[in-house]
């Protein structure tokens, strides 16, 4: 699985969760209905407010309808009529906002006694407009009256049904309303806690899962930074296991491709220079012994020419030589063959012996060559060989780097545990910024002076192989001290007990 479709799985899941929480928590909103229903209790007192209006109308149309009949003017006729269209509208209206039955049934009595009503004042008015007064007033208070009573009276009942009603449901209204109010804290309650808690549960489980994406993310770039150093320092061996299929899955497989093409490359490289070393040993001794014996056998003094000629030839042909022993030794180290036969020796006898080798060079170059060793320093456990070549290397870089006039100093202290030898000279010192790397192979502070880089990697080497350590200090202009320290018996024995020689392994 891919890192992005990882990161992304990731944050959709914490924002499918949020999405979630709100979507549940709307829906529980919408469940916040409040059972008050405003129209309710507007819609009773509209139908009270409709009876009593209706009530007042059917008493004002009564004695209208009364005068018209006495007094028999148009204006009063005209007025009767008006009353009786209003009292229709409101009969209508009224029918429209009553609910109950026993309203309905109250409200078509009234009705029906009204229309009884208006007939029999139709009746007494077309008596009135024949002459006969009294056959007129008669049916009025025979039949009209009581009419118009029973309505009033059916009106008054209605309204007062109409107001109790009112009452109930506004008292129902105010318990629903109480109800609700505490269901809405109690919903608001439980909806707060499970929008808290699905909250935490969603950043967690975001945390959890972007922990986990980053922790395998740094893991694998860690193991890749570590074998990315391993191989920089030459001791990458084993390849990188592949845990996943994303872009780090394919890096580190990307870097196993790489670094094996690198041990190719290397073991092509020591193999090309322990070959060319090996075949060029042989002639170079060669042309070294035949210079010899070509100074030795000549029957007449060479003149200076061919003095200094045959100098040159020695001169190149022990450089070469020198350089592919280094070569050679080196390409040993690297394979964990060169050979170490450690025995006791004395310490104070190698480092006269290192100095006797370069006594006449220190003389040529007018560089002061001393030794300062403290005396009785033993025996140590080691291979004398080894150790005066390491020596060699050292004094023979502070020759070269030191100007005429400068001087190298050997240094030799001791503990009953360890044994420390000093080569330090008053040259032109190394650069800062190569002092870390100086050690490695073809590293070279001053290129322009000779050598291949290769003497102070084999000084490691070799001091490793016997248990030491090497360290430097060097300030440009004011020359440079290498020190090697070395166990006096200890752990280079337990290597030679344990039969692994090849602790010089680079």
């Amino acid at each position: 699985m891919r890192l992005a479709v990882k990161f992304f799985l990731a944050y959709s899941m914490v924002i499918l969760v949020l999405a979630g929480i709100a979507a549940w928590s709307l829906n529980e909103v919408a469940k916040l209905s409040i059972a008050d229903d405003p129209g309710v209790t507007v819609t009773g007192a509209e139908a009270l407010r409709s009876a009593v209006s209706l009530r007042e109308a059917v008493l004002v149309a009564k004695r209208v309808d009364m005068r018209s009949l006495v007094f028999s003017d148009p204006e009063y006729a005209a007025a009767s009529s008006a009353g009786v269209m209003r009292i229709t509208q409101e009969l209508r209206q009224l029918e429209r906002l009553v609910t109950s039955g026993e309203e309905k049934a109250l409200l078509e009595k009234a009705a029906a006694d009204f229309g009884s009503y208006q007939a029999a004042v139709g009746q007494a008015r077309t008596l009135h407009s024949q002459g006969d007064i009294k056959g007129a007033e008669k049916l009025l208070l025979s039949e009209a009256q009581p009419r118009v009573d029973r309505v009033v009276d059916d009106l008054e009942r209605l309204a007062a049904l109409t107001r109790d009603t009112l009452d109930q449901k506004q008292s129902e209204a105010s318990a629903a309303l109480e109800r609700a109010r505490a269901g809405v804290e109690t919903l608001r309650s439980r909806t707060w806690k499970a929008v808290i808690t699905a909250m935490i549960l969603a950043v967690a489980a975001a945390l959890a899962g972007t922990a986990v994406i980053a922790l395998r993310v740094t893991r694998s770039l860690r193991r890749l930074s570590d074998a990315t150093r391993a191989v920089a320092e030459g001791e990458f061996h084993h390849p990188l296991s592949v845990d996943t299929r994303d872009e780090i899955g394919e890096l580190a497989k990307s870097f196993n491709s790489m670094a094996m093409r690198l041990r190719e490359i290397d073991g092509m490289k020591e193999t090309f220079y322990a070959t060319v070393s090996h075949e060029l040993r042989s002639p170079l001794n060669a042309m070294q012994e035949a210079a010899r014996l070509l100074e030795a056998q000549t029957s007449e003094p060479l003149t200076a020419r061919q003095e200094r000629l045959i100098a040159i030839f020695q001169k190149g042909t022990e450089r070469l030589l020198r350089l592919v022993n280094e070569v050679v030794d080196l390409s040993r180290i690297n394979a964990g063959m060169l050979a170490v036969e450690p025995r006791p020796f004395s310490v104070e006898n190698a480092v006269k012996q290192a100095i006797g080798i370069f006594r006449a060079q220190a003389e040529q170059q007018r560089i002061t060559l001393k030794p300062d060793l403290q005396p009785d320093a033993g025996a140590m456990l080691g291979d004398e060989d080894r150790i005066v070549q390491v020596l060699v290397n050292l004094v023979g870089n502070a020759l070269r780097y030191t100007p005429p006039g400068g001087s190298v100093i050997v240094t030799l202290r001791h503990t009953a545990a360890h044994i420390e030898i000093t080569v330090s000279d008053t040259g032109i010192g190394i650069p800062a910024d190569l002092l870390p790397v100086i050690f490695e192979r073809f590293r070279q502070a001053h290129a322009n002076k000779g050598g291949a880089g290769l003497g102070l990697a084999i000084v490691k080497s070799l001091v490793e192989a016997h248990g030491g350590q090497v360290k430097v200090e060097s300030h440009e202009g004011k020359g440079s001290q290498f020190t090697v320290t070395f166990p006096r018996e200890g752990v280079f024995a337990a290597a030679a007990q344990d039969g692994r020689q090849d602790a010089c392994k680079a």
